[in-house]
């Protein structure tokens, strides 16, 4: 978990634009989505689900939030994939009913069983052929813990909601759960009683009123995956606001609000605004600005993006910027594997740190980079990529998935420039291959190259599949051949031992007389040298705007590498020996070595005012390396690798 170390001396401001970063946002974010998802190892996509491709669903669904029960139909409409298909198959739990199948308009046999529907099709198919289906359902919804169909209470008053993200939607409906086919077209029913107000996807066409009953029809004309239909019912309060757009549209941000959360709600009206014209202009005009984006508040601790509708706890400005970013980024394009999944939540976690570099004068930008790279910091380990998908704590790892996912973005725009970067960013959001559809890590990868004109294998095989971060160690002293010239040495330690060497652009800044140079060094191996000025240097900043996700030791000058009165421990890495230089000698000094369990690798005598202590016997890993004398003690941070 993150620590409150940054925010002592702003919180007490008052903000009406935006509020200061949460240092355990993510962590919240990751927890909250994390108990949703611990379902995930349980499911499989179906290999019949290459059979169809789903064109059509119309939902419709009877419920109260009083009561923990789901009553409806599922009519769907698809296209035949292949020859000779004798079944059609959607995912529905064992615990709900399913009372009766029709297809093409006629009663046809099923079998329920697996959590799996399975149709009969009654006549001979062939590919391209068209098929309808309608499942008539009804239950009460397995309360997992996971909160995909929930029923609860605000101030006193019922309330339900759904959260089907990844595989909970066939708690509550009979679908087809894929990432690989979105269902092009969406049209959802929802009747409750006449009280209460029924929140949805897309355009609300009706809200009508029936006796005791009420029924809210909404329409949705993209296409959308499955984990991203939702509803929610209670007694909301309903407004809402516009954003207007240069060619004379407006967007229509709706928001169905409790009514004792309402006053609150609308105070946040202009930073919300600001946020959506931000993304706006910054990657493409909201997708799906032809019906509407909006907020339902409801009762889980966090947000979900429910594509046009995202489930709010509260609309504080994080919360808002992060699920507002999914309509980007998971909704109009979605994650073709969870082994990908931090091109939904590391892309929104950085649009969230892009909003505060934008807004409110930049004040937080800072702020937000160090809570991150403290984050991703604090241990030595761990991918940004998931190799175990049957884990859900490593799927929604905080520090990995959202944190470190977001991070990698600053760093792949440090190393392509602004305009290359986000030039990447537009053309991945306009692919046609890929919009309003599923892109893949590879895809994303192949818009970046083209639009830096370069290869980033490296750099993914470091940051992305790669675990740990740099630790750069570096001084400056004059060139021996031209005194006059200033070199900077750069060697780094990584902090695991999956990856040898960060090939990065370094970012530093020297100074001379209170005059600042920033500089860009390309640093490809250990104990590299440039040469950084043609005169004399005072002091040398490492990565002062904090490009990139790493540590560094103290910055050794020439007068501190000569100092007489202190001890010198250099790791010469090219050669694969410690030199050590003492103040003086007794013939009582020594060295010793640890590895990062505490164990003594090394202990030696040192034989003279200055050692040379070969590394050749050390395996790859992280040591520290102490030397003890009568008056002083130091203690270094040496890596070694196979390099």
């Amino acid at each position: 978990m993150r620590k409150l170390v940054f925010l002592i001396c702003i919180i007490a401001f008052e903000y009406s634009y935006a509020q200061a970063p949460d240092p355990h946002f993510n962590d919240k974010m990751a927890f909250s989505e994390a108990r949703n998802h611990a379902k995930l190892a349980s499911f499989t996509e179906s290999d019949d689900y290459t059979d169809y491709d789903l064109t059509y669903q119309r939902l419709n669904f009877t419920v109260d939030p009083a009561v923990l029960q789901i009553a409806g139909s599922v009519f769907s409409n698809l296209r035949f994939l292949k020859d000779n298909i004798t079944q059609i198959q959607f995912d529905l739990v064992q615990a709900m009913v399913v009372d009766s199948v029709n297809c093409n308009g006629s009663r046809t046999t099923f079998v329920h069983t697996g959590n799996k529907i399975n149709i009969t099709v009654p006549f001979s198919v062939q590919t391209g052929n068209l098929c309808s289906s309608e499942v008539f359902y009804h239950g009460a919804p397995p309360q997992t813990g996971f909160g995909s169909f929930t029923v609860s209470t605000h101030a006193t008053v019922p309330v339900l909601w759904t959260l089907s993200e990844p595989y909970g939607a066939r708690d509550w409906w009979p679908c087809k759960q894929s990432l690989a086919d979105k269902i092009d077209s969406l049209d959802v029913y929802v009747t409750c009683p006449s009280q209460y107000k029924a929140a949805g996807n897309g355009k609300l066409m009706s809200d009508q009123i029936s006796g005791t009953n009420r029924t809210a029809h909404w329409k949705h004309r993209f296409p959308i995956a499955t984990y991203l239909v939702g509803i929610a019912v209670t007694n909301y309060e309903t407004y809402s606001d516009f954003l207007d757009l240069a060619d004379g549209n407006k967007i229509e941000i709706l928001n169905y609000i409790y009514p004792e959360y309402l006053s609150t709600a609308k105070t946040k009206t202009e930073e919300i605004l600001s946020v959506m014209n931000f993304y706006n202009t910054k990657f493409i005009t909201y997708p799906f600005a032809s019906e509407k984006y909006g907020h339902a508040q409801f009762g889980w601790g966090g947000g979900m993006e429910h594509q046009t509708m995202s489930f709010m706890t509260s609309l504080d400005f994080e919360l808002v910027a992060h699920e507002m970013a999914h309509q980007w980024f998971g909704d109009y394009i979605t994650l073709s594997s969870w082994h990908n999944i931090w091109m939904n939540e590391g892309f929104a976690t950085y649009l969230v740190g892009l909003v505060y570099e934008n807004l409110k004068n930049g004040q937080f930008w800072p702020i937000w980079k160090d809570i991150q790279v403290k984050d991703i910091t604090s241990l030595t380990d761990g991918s940004v990529y998931v190799a175990d998908t049957t884990s859900v704590n490593r799927i929604f790892d905080g520090r990995l998935t959202y944190t470190k996912g977001g991070y990698l973005l600053h760093m792949l725009r440090w190393e392509m420039g602004d305009d290359r970067f986000f030039k990447g960013m537009h053309d991945y959001l306009t692919d046609p291959s890929v919009a309003k559809g599923f892109a893949s890590q590879e895809k994303f990868v192949q818009h970046m190259e083209a639009a830096a004109d370069t290869s980033f294998t490296e750099f993914f095989k470091d940051w992305y599949y790669g675990e740990g971060y740099p630790t750069y160690h570096m001084s400056f002293y004059p060139d021996p051949i031209h005194p006059s010239q200033q070199i900077l040495k750069i060697s780094q330690s990584p902090s695991n031992a999956s990856v040898s060497f960060f090939e990065m652009h370094v970012p530093v800044r020297i100074w001379k007389d209170g005059i600042s140079r920033d500089l860009r060094l390309y640093n490809t191996m250990q104990d590299q040298e440039f040469m950084i000025s043609e005169d004399r240097v005072d002091s040398v900043q490492f990565d002062p705007q904090q490009w990139l996700c790493a540590k560094a030791d103290k910055i050794t000058s020439a007068s501190e590498l000569k100092n007489p009165a202190l001890i010198q421990i250099i790791p010469d890495y090219l050669v694969k020996k410690i030199h050590v230089v003492l103040p003086d000698y007794s013939g009582k000094e020594s060295l010793r070595i640890f590895d990062m369990k505490g164990r003594m690798i090394l202990n030696r005598m040192l034989q003279a005012k200055e050692s040379w202590i070969a590394m050749n016997e050390l395996r790859n890993g992280i040591y520290l390396v102490e030397v003890q004398s009568l008056k002083q003690n130091k203690t270094e941070k040496i890596m070694i690798t196979a390099n």
